[in-house]
């Protein structure tokens, strides 16, 4: 990915941090979401169970997303790193793709699962997020 491809915040990720999105956070991002589970009553009167799922209800979601931080130096490295850093500590995580211009994405920083620093200028990352109501992804 690069510039103008995905945002974080309202932010291009290329041009802000140098970051782009692993092609496996892309189909991440689309998994459909869970539903919560349905209703159900076991009784001794009946065969079976009743289950009433004349409602159902989508659940929240938890999402990993792998970034690829890139800088041409060491001091654009970790100038990037702790920009991006403090852009997590708000704990929102708003995101956007150009290739779902409609939808944005509305999570909630967990942690980072994994990091990976290759010769100061590259970095992989893995975040995880909660995604607490998919039915919410108006801009």
């Amino acid at each position: 990915m690069a510039s103008g491809e995905f945002y974080i915040n309202g932010k291009d990720c290329y041009t802000t941090w140098g970051i782009s999105m692993d092609t496996s956070s892309l189909s991440a991002l689309m998994t459909p979401s869970p539903l919560k589970e349905f209703i159900e009553n076991k009784s001794r009167l009946e065969h079976g169970k009743r289950v009433l799922t004349s409602n159902p209800k989508i659940d929240e979601r938890n999402i990993t997303l792998t970034f690829n931080l890139t800088a041409k130096t060491e001091e654009e490295f970790f100038s990037r790193y702790n920009s991006f850093c403090e852009e997590l500590e708000t704990g929102v995580i708003n995101i956007k793709t150009k290739y779902q211009p409609n939808i944005t994405y509305k999570t909630i920083y967990i942690s980072c699962n994994q990091f990976t620093q290759f010769m100061r200028g590259i970095a992989r990352f893995s975040l995880k997020l909660v995604e607490y109501n998919p039915e919410d992804r108006n801009s």
